[in-house]
């Protein structure tokens, strides 16, 4: 692909062929051909330096002051996913550049990371490798996702430019929420990474539903649900003697900054309620919950709150049925509160937090808190 110096260069050229015609001055001639040959060897050029490849790697975080990485015990750390970080602290990102035809360059890497425009590029790519380092700092709960990456080679002139690689766009890594604990006073007993769930099944008590998995025994077949999705959907029960707690999120919070908080607030719920010994379930109408394998799973709840308020479900399933239930709102939403009433007719105890000054009309204990973090 040329760039506007290759025409730069070529007018140059027919101007002093032009001038060495009409002047009968015969260095304009050998001048006019250096200009050309110089145009010929950097297509040449361009031609021959190929062979490189682009990829965009995590290479390691940096704690952010107050970061519940600190707090965490070992055994939940070990369990820690790759590519999970707290918000608040920085991600350090290597954009690579290799050859497999040795030596080679200029190359220049563009895209976009974390929704900033990033450029690195390199005189030399040597055969082993190059190497540049960028940083996230302060990030923000959410997936950190690259788009719109190219890799481009071109000569030494800068005369020529060509597009080797489109790096597919990715998520690199996931910023989770901040949380700590709120119980009063502490808990006592913590959660291992190693605790296993009790499977769904062994009560009577209906959970929810699901997709039918290899194992699951065919009498929990719901064949009214699975002949309207096209999939075979199987219920699930609740496990006896198991105190578990529903977390039900506002499904629509008016700014970024409400989803943050409500995140971090049902996340230290979570935390307490795993700590306890109990199971969490995460819950916003018209969204997936989270499963029932991931209850007792600190994660995997902090997964599903990185990515809230998570785009609608294909169906919208019903609240969890749980033993107690606690919402995080940012203003009054009816079906929140009408699950939250549900559980309290089953004899749960419920209450909520809410981000802000609203007044849900709700019969329960109710929590204010702003937007700062810690409360």
């Amino acid at each position: 692909m040329p760039r506007a110096r290759f025409y730069g260069a070529v007018v140059l050229a027919l101007v002093l062929f032009y001038y060495a015609g009409t002047s009968e001055v015969a260095w304009l001639y050998l001048l006019a051909y250096w200009v050309a040959g110089l145009i010929v060897a950097s297509f040449l050029y361009k031609l021959w330096n190929r062979g490189l490849s682009g990829e965009i790697v995590v290479r390691g975080y940096k704690l952010g002051p107050g970061s519940p990485t600190e707090e965490l015990p070992q055994a939940v750390l070990n369990a820690r996913p790759a590519g999970r970080t707290f918000e608040g602290d920085t991600i350090s990102i290597d954009l690579k550049l290799s050859s497999e035809r040795g030596t080679r360059g200029p190359a220049r890497m563009t895209g976009s990371l974390a929704g900033h425009q990033i450029t690195a590029a390199a005189g030399v790519v040597p055969k082993k490798g190059w190497t540049a380092q960028t940083f996230i700092e302060q990030a923000r709960r959410g997936p950190v996702v690259s788009t719109n990456w190219t890799l481009d080679t071109g000569d030494l002139l800068g005369l020529f430019r060509s597009r080797v690689q489109k790096l597919t766009d990715k998520e690199v890594a996931l910023v989770l929420p901040r949380f700590t604990s709120l119980a009063s006073p502490p808990r006592v007993r913590e959660l291992e990474a190693s605790t296993a769930a009790v499977r769904a099944g062994t009560g009577t008590e209906l959970f929810g539903a699901r997709e039918y998995r290899p194992g699951d025994p065919l009498r929990r077949i719901h064949w009214r649900s699975s002949a309207r999705h096209g999939e075979l959907i199987v219920r699930e029960y609740e496990p006896p003697g198991i105190q578990s707690l529903g977390i039900f999120c506002d499904p629509a919070p008016p700014t970024p900054e409400h989803a943050d908080q409500i995140a971090r607030l049902a996340a230290s719920e979570a935390w307490d309620c795993l700590r306890s010994g109990g199971r969490a379930i995460l819950w916003s109408p018209g969204a997936e919950p989270s499963t029932f394998d991931e209850s007792r799973s600190i994660w995997a709840l902090l997964e599903w709150l990185a990515r809230y308020p998570a785009p609608p479900a294909e169906w919208d399933l019903p609240p969890p049925r749980v033993s107690d239930a606690v919402a995080v709102l940012a203003r009054e939403q009816p079906k929140v509160i009408d699950a939250l009433e549900a559980v309290k007719h089953r004899g749960g105890d419920i209450r909520a937090w809410v981000v802000g000054d609203a007044q849900p009309d709700l019969d329960a204990p109710v929590q204010h808190a702003g937007l700062g973090w810690p409360l």
